[in-house]
């Protein structure tokens, strides 16, 4: 064969192999394999160039890959570039007609303009394009193991070619479908009944579509193992359904999804793990009995969902609630039977008050404008990342054990004039995080954090004695400068390790403290005059410069030999 000259061939390819973004070792070793055989076949051909032979004449190496090899690494790309890659070759063209992964992706029927994707006004020729891939496969009766396409709403588009294309990607056994809609309109009445029987389908990915169950056939998807559906009208009685028939079904996500008033995931589901609930505005009632499963995302639209029943068996391990009803008997109760819960995060549940946890296993635990809360304690020994977001109605907590690991997130809103109150709650607050390994801070208003010279004087610094890092959310400090803020927090840490400002240019800002050995107990509070050596990074000049005369303002309270550098 008279085949493309190798170094364009070359070109191609590697520019088609750097938009894989491949992330598996396995994919990186192929990568590999590719490029060093093209680096190899160029090089070799350079030498026979130089003695006058004919490039035609060069062995093609990359065609004596086995196709597997070639279908897979083609199936890494969108379908249109696949198939410009067939144009490379007669293997490659074989390759393509073979392939048994079609991905159109999301922008197939739509261009790009001006920064922005609009429906293409080709249409019809984009449709007898899927319309010729998919009869090819079935003519030759070719597997397809995956599909997936973004298709304009039924008013731009008929109905009837989504239907055919199912049609024949079921009678070609497919594996993965992910069949989305452009617009959330649901103008599609319904999918199918051929859909429903497809018993080799592993992946279900469906967006804007209504399902219904089916008339005649019922619902065999003795394989599917994920089913995900957004924005889609769904039949109650379908659900159920679904629920009895798919024995194999590992991951449920159902995502602004209409037509449920109510949801039960039954015991039968042995194998599944994960259920995803978010944003179904018609949702009341939710009972989740599946006796195995680990990982439960549930968020309420509107605080609409009043009841959720988890009487799943003890294997529990990350739960998410938000915007759920959910009350301080609900969640003891919830504790006492998932001992082996790692992660909860509770966010918008506004009738919680009291939260009292004991968990040898607790590792993560977000508490988010939970506004009605009023006491937190935790017995929680490996716990190694606590995030808390509230306003001025800080909830007072008691945290008796903690993993010397601990990273602490706090974020406050205040919108109130603050008062003595709210300082003696904050420290009180952060005394409990005397062993934590970092603490981030974020506060919309930067007065919430510089503690009043007045009160410091009747106030113990709450994390003294530890060698505290801290992460502040550096955006604008209203009337505070950075040394307000940075003298509230040698007082709340007199023996401050690090403190990071992290600011809107991703450029963060650092200072680095070392301290000498502490002597005089009458001292203990007086940080300048342990300091030994001050490290800073990434500050401007005048914003150093103040830094410097702040530092060294008083030289009765710092070393002689105590210096700053820059990082």
């Amino acid at each position: 064969m008279v085949g493309t000259p190798l170094t364009t061939c070359f070109n191609r390819i590697l520019l088609c192999a750097i938009l894989l973004q491949v992330k598996e070792s396995i994919l990186s070793i192929t990568f590999f394999i590719l490029v060093f055989g093209f680096w190899e076949i160029r090089h070799r051909t350079s030498l026979r160039v130089m003695k006058e032979q004919r490039v035609d004449e060069v062995e093609d190496q990359i065609s004596k890959l086995p196709e597997p090899i070639l279908h897979h690494f083609m199936g890494l790309l969108l379908a249109k570039d696949a198939a410009r890659m067939s144009t490379l070759s007669k293997t490659w063209y074989a390759a393509w007609s073979s392939l048994p992964y079609l991905n159109f992706g999301d922008r197939f029927f739509y261009r790009e303009v001006h920064g922005r994707w609009i429906l293409s006004e080709n249409i019809q020729e984009l449709v007898h394009i899927v319309d010729q891939t998919l009869a090819n496969r079935k003519k030759h009766k070719i597997s397809v193991q995956k599909f997936w396409l973004k298709v304009p709403s039924s008013y731009r588009m008929s109905s009837s070619y989504v239907h055919n294309w199912i049609k024949i990607l079921v009678t070609s056994n497919i594996k993965e479908l992910i069949l989305k809609v452009g617009e959330s309109d649901s103008s599609f009445d319904s999918l199918p009944e051929e859909l429903f029987v497809a018993e080799g389908l592993n992946i279900l990915n469906l967006r804007g579509f209504t399902l219904e169950l089916p008339l005649h056939h019922g619902i065999k998807f003795s394989s599917l193992r994920n089913l995900r559906l957004t924005d889609t009208y769904l039949d109650e009685k379908l659900v159920q359904d679904l629920c009895a028939s798919c024995v194999c079904l590992e991951k449920l996500r159902l995502s602004c999804c209409r037509g449920l008033a109510s949801l039960q995931i039954a015991a039968s589901l042995l194998k599944l793990k994960t259920v995803w609930l978010c944003c179904l505005p018609e949702l009341q009632i939710v009972d989740i009995a599946a006796p195995y499963l680990e990982n439960i995302y549930i968020e309420s639209r509107l605080w609409n969902l009043q009841v959720v029943k988890i009487t799943c068996s003890k294997s529990l391990k990350t739960l998410y609630i938000v915007d759920v009803y959910v009350t301080d008997g609900w969640l003891k109760d919830l504790l006492v039977n998932q001992p082996k819960l790692e992660c909860l995060s509770l966010s918008g549940c506004l009738k919680l008050q009291t939260i009292k946890i004991s968990s040898d296993r607790l590792k993560y635990l977000s508490l988010s404008w939970c506004l009605e809360l009023i006491a937190v304690e935790l017995e929680t020994p490996n716990l190694t990342r606590f995030r808390c977001e509230c306003d001025e109605n800080l909830p007072t907590l008691k945290l008796m054990k903690a993993s010397v690991f601990l990273v602490v997130e706090l974020e406050f809103s205040l919108a109130n004039i603050l008062d003595s109150h709210w300082y003696s709650v904050l420290m009180k607050f952060l005394g409990n995080f005397k062993q934590s390994k970092a603490i981030k801070l974020d506060c919309c208003d930067k007065n919430g954090i510089v503690i009043p010279k007045h009160m410091r004087e009747n106030l113990v610094p709450p994390l003294y004695g530890t060698n505290a890092n801290w992460h502040i959310i550096f955006n604008t400090f209203g009337d505070c400068s950075l040394m307000d803020i940075l003298d509230s927090l040698l007082w709340i840490s007199p023996q401050l390790d690090t403190v990071t400002f992290v600011r809107e240019s991703n450029l963060n800002s650092t200072l680095k403290f070392i301290y000498e050995d502490a002597s005089a107990e009458g001292e203990k509070f007086r940080w300048r005059h342990k300091l030994k050596k001050i490290k800073m990074g990434n500050f401007t000049c005048m914003e150093q410069q103040e830094l410097i005369n702040y530092l060294f303002t008083n030289e009765d309270y710092i070393g002689e030999e105590a210096s700053v550098s820059n990082r």
